[in-house]
């Protein structure tokens, strides 16, 4: 029953989809995707990471923990290995989306601890102020996860209220969880072409297919109707309007 409710959730907020205002990207030359573990960037933002490269934006991502715990309770493998794995799944999988690799930052944050008071946070600082970028996403505020939801925090409290640097969300968990106040008026969406979309799903493919010696995807085993939902050949942003 929880399945299908959120399966019925889902379609009422993609049929939303056809109202909300496109995505502009012509007024940004630097943009910094910034995701909690390894796929959430190819889960939320594949699209948007092409269709900037195909406009000649300079696009960075840095993924801030290994995603070392996504084993955790499932087998004894070691999470030195599982980082070190899923972190090939990040080249190759940005790789699949035509992102340069010298363009994929990865940070040694905690999985499932990410705060503002990890000493990684002024390596992210340094990051940001070096990149110098136009626009940054994080994930969506009613995410679900601590990690993702610290992760926004984080760069929230660097960006204060310095009107040069935009700040929008992308939603993974987001299409999870039974989240129904939605900020609406400050919804984007960007449309996949056909090629966008079947690269997007080509990334997620690279993260979710490979298996551990346990037998189970090195990311984890995700649920169904959150992979079938992250497919879906739109992507939905928020842009943040008070910081």
């Amino acid at each position: 029953m929880k399945s299908l409710i959120k399966y019925w959730r889902i379609i009422v907020l993609h049929g939303v989809s056809t109202i909300i205002h496109k995505l502009s990207i012509q007024s940004w030359s630097r943009v910094l995707i910034v995701a909690p573990h390894p796929d959430d960037e190819a889960l939320g933002c594949s699209g948007l990471i092409q269709r900037l490269l195909r406009e000649g934006k300079q696009v960075d991502i840095v993924i801030l923990s290994g995603g070392g715990k996504s084993h955790a309770g499932c087998c004894h493998i070691e999470e030195s290995l599982l980082v070190d794995s899923r972190r090939n799944l990040s080249r190759k999988a940005t790789g699949l989306l035509g992102l340069p690799l010298k363009n994929l930052h990865f940070l040694n944050y905690p999985d499932g601890s990410i705060s503002y008071d990890c000493p990684e946070t002024g390596q992210l600082k340094n990051l940001i102020e070096g990149l110098q970028p136009d626009v940054i996403f994080v994930p969506y505020r009613d995410e679900g996860w601590s990690d993702h939801l610290a992760a926004r925090d984080i760069v929230r409290k660097f960006i204060g209220n310095d009107s040069k640097i935009e700040l929008y969300e992308y939603c993974v968990w987001f299409w999870f969880y039974n989240v129904w106040n939605i900020d609406w008026k400050n919804a984007r969406i960007l449309v996949m072409s056909p090629q966008e979309h079947k690269n997007k799903n080509l990334a997620i493919d690279a993260y979710i297919l490979p298996k551990a010696p346990c037998g189970n995807p090195w990311s984890g085993v995700l649920p169904n109707v959150f992979v079938r939902a992250n497919r879906w050949k739109k992507e939905l942003y928020f842009k943040q309007s008070e910081l």
